[in-house]
């Protein structure tokens, strides 16, 4: 299985106040296992950046530090020219939705993990939050 991993997973992660920060951290280590793997944008990475350094105030250095050990084990992709042209060309409304779900697509992810269930509305790509992924991960063991 390969799992693309929006935004807002990211957050979860890096914020343990939220809902999915334990599932998230969980779904990490099976991805670290190699039992599936998982990737994201660059995109999703600055944008949490932006949240965690600028509005939330947290250490750029330990965001960074976080990121260097995150990129070991999950694939960052780049936002390509490709994926940008069929966000222009979609009805999706959310410009950053459609380039992410453009780019999981080109990268023939099987599931895409997010909180924002929107994106059921534009794929056929299997959604989960991270709760849900957790519990299809942990129910097989």
């Amino acid at each position: 299985m390969k799992a693309f991993l929006d935004t807002n997973v990211l957050l979860d992660l890096f914020m343990k106040s939220r809902l999915g920060h334990e599932a998230v951290t969980a779904i990490l280590q099976v991805v670290r296992n190699g039992d599936i793997s998982a990737c994201m944008t660059t995109q999703s990475i600055i944008d949490a950046a932006y949240i965690q350094t600028q509005r939330l105030k947290a250490p750029t250095a330990a965001f960074k530090k976080a990121i260097a050990l995150l990129s070991g084990i999950v694939e960052i992709l780049p936002i390509l020219p490709e994926d940008i042209a069929w966000a222009n060309r979609s009805a999706i409304e959310d410009y950053e939705d459609a380039a992410q779900l453009a780019c999981a697509q080109r990268s023939g992810c099987d599931v895409i993990v997010t909180s924002d269930k929107k994106y059921k509305d534009y794929t056929d790509i299997i959604l989960f939050d991270p709760l849900e992924l957790y519990t299809v991960l942990f129910s097989r063991v």
